[in-house]
């Protein structure tokens, strides 16, 4: 009888995969066509857009009409930033129509801000078919480079808020599916892993925990896609420091009776799975994850830039699966997606533009060349026009017409995990935290693990300008990190990294010697002392320490303090 029902369930995901697969053909099709003509198809997109948000206050503020070029779209919109549109946002979220298109707004993502600690962007139906048409591309190529993630269940990480967002936000807010288009949706439900509902739990703790349970019931589980790979390990954790808990849900099929959040939803059960938890030595290794989920195909994670140590790492447990990096998609909209092992321009989503970094000169797609550093402007369906991203991109080379990218990393700011933090948060703790009166803050500073056995951190650097105890400066040193941690916590994807547990927490460094240590960190990476400027945000990484302190990692210099 078992066997029945286990061919049944497996012919059925096969079907559903099927389905899913036709639906994103078209849009696969689309895309290969577009790439042989970029410049055509990007015109058209510009064209629609300025239909879209004709009679809209933004186009009366910028004075842009339906029949504008692209030199008249460039000399009537400079290039924005997100407190350019702030006031037209809340305005719409007031209830007020055609403020920034005329498409009707069906919900608010929330995303970090700089000087703004949340930023809110629109997501109406055409922007988010917009991200549809670069979904179906991403998702064609993937049956076709890896055909097996058809015989089982998928895992894609869900849009997660913290747990004090949760009542403030319309229940679709976590529903990735809702992203797609119904019919697409529909569909891709009956293949995942993990409900979307799930999310809707009443703390990120529990939503955390009943993904762990859902993720080990799925015995099937085919393709994993998260954005940070950091985030894939904690989960790892997390079903290792819950290995019991988890082991009794899925033998009882119920939730602890201290998961009273978890009422509304039916919990997973597998005596299958929760023998291989039983019989499991605690060790997170290849033999544990092949045990667990030996169908697993694909991996999909970030894997450049500062993520790199942490995606071959988490590559590492998974021997037996290939690995996949991602693009760059943001909030804000998509830029890459993985595409023929390339990440080319999503050609059919937005209109893009490109600021050349070293000779500030904008570019559109069709005149990028490859070797430029770039970072990319986008105008969305949303009505954000010309809206400059901080991330920086090189262009790599071109699938037919396409430019392609490799992304090197965030402008300005910090990105370990997804955290997000910029200069502008680094000067508001500075500032405050310098208030104390006998310390002065230097620097606040990223301190990526280069070992993957710590977690990546945040340390604020600080002169020590008093004459306390030992005694007296361990109790300022515990008072001051909980502020640091607080006012870090503020911002929203540092909270959610951190109640993710992909972030250890911040601490207050205060040292005599402060800004030796700091000048030293600087002049070790060529940079002249008397021209050193003191910058509010550092990664801090490989750094100098004084003689007789050796290291490899970035934690040695909260070691040595």
């Amino acid at each position: 009888m078992f066997n029945v029902r286990h061919n049944f369930i497996a012919r059925a995901t096969r079907l559903f995969h099927l389905t899913s697969y036709a639906l994103s053909k078209r849009g696969g099709k689309q895309f290969a066509k577009a790439t042989t003509q970029v410049e055509i198809t990007q015109y058209a997109i510009l064209k629609n857009l300025l239909s879209s948000i004709e009679g809209s206050q933004s186009a009366s503020i910028f004075g842009l009409e339906q029949g504008n070029d692209l030199y008249e779209f460039q000399q009537k919109v400079p290039v924005t930033d997100y407190e350019d549109w702030q006031a037209l946002i809340e305005k719409q979220q007031g209830g007020e129509d055609n403020v920034l298109s005329q498409h009707t707004c069906e919900r608010y993502q929330p995303t970090s801000g700089s000087t703004s600690k949340i930023k809110w962007i629109p997501y109406n139906r055409a922007f988010l078919n917009e991200l549809d048409r670069a979904i179906s591309p991403w998702m064609t190529d993937l049956y076709q480079q890896y055909p097996k993630i058809n015989q089982g269940k998928h895992y894609w990480s869900l849009s997660w808020v913290p747990s004090d967002l949760r009542n403030k936000l319309t229940a679709s807010i976590n529903d990735d599916l809702q992203l797609l288009p119904w019919w697409k949706s529909i569909f891709m439900a009956q293949i995942m892993a993990v409900p979307e509902a799930v999310s809707l739990a009443k703390t990120s703790e529990e939503s955390s925990f009943a993904t762990a349970c859902y993720l080990v019931a799925c015995r099937d589980l085919s393709f994993i896609s998260v954005w940070s790979p950091t985030f894939a390990l904690s989960l790892l954790e997390l079903i290792k420091q819950n290995r019991y808990l988890i082991q009794h849900v899925l033998e009882k099929g119920a939730w602890l009776n201290s998961q009273s959040g978890l009422a509304y939803l039916k919990a997973p059960k597998s005596r299958g799975a929760s023998q291989v938890l039983k019989q499991w030595n605690g060790n997170i290794d290849a033999e544990f994850t092949q045990n667990l989920w030996p169908e697993l195909v694909l991996i999909s994670a970030w894997d450049t830039s500062s993520s790199e140590i942490w995606a071959k790492k988490l590559a590492g447990l998974f021997p037996h699966s290939e690995f996949q990096g991602k693009g760059l998609w943001a909030t804000e909209g998509v830029v890459s997606f993985p595409y023929q092992s390339n990440y080319p321009l999503a050609i059919t989503s937005h209109f893009y533009e490109f600021e050349d970094l070293d000779n500030k000169q904008i570019y559109t797609s069709w005149q990028l060349r490859t070797g430029q550093n770039v970072r990319p402007i986008i105008s969305t369906a949303n009505g954000l026009l010309r809206y400059g991203m901080k991330d920086q991109l090189k262009v790599t080379g071109y699938i037919n017409e396409c430019p392609c990218f490799e992304f090197i990393g965030r402008l300005n700011g910090i990105d370990m995990v997804g955290e997000k933090i910029s200069p502008e948060i680094a000067v508001n703790i500075i500032n405050d935290m310098s208030s104390q009166g006998d310390i002065s803050a230097i620097s606040l500073l990223g301190m990526p693990s280069n070992n993957a056995k710590n977690l990546p951190s945040y340390a604020l650097l600080c002169l020590d300008e008093s004459s306390l105890s030992q005694t007296q400066n361990s109790v300022r040193h515990a008072e001051l990190s909980y502020k640091l941690e607080a006012a870090l916590c503020e911002c929203f994807h540092y909270k959610l990294a951190r109640e993710l547990g992909q972030l250890d927490q911040a601490q207050v460094l205060v040292m005599a010697n402060a800004m030796e240590v700091y000048t030293s960190h600087k002049v070790a990476r060529g940079m002249v002392a008397g021209n050193i400027k003191i910058e509010p945000l550092v990664l801090w990484q490989n750094e100098i320490l004084p003689e007789g302190v050796e290291s490899d990692h970035s934690e040695t210099l909260l070691e040595w303090f």
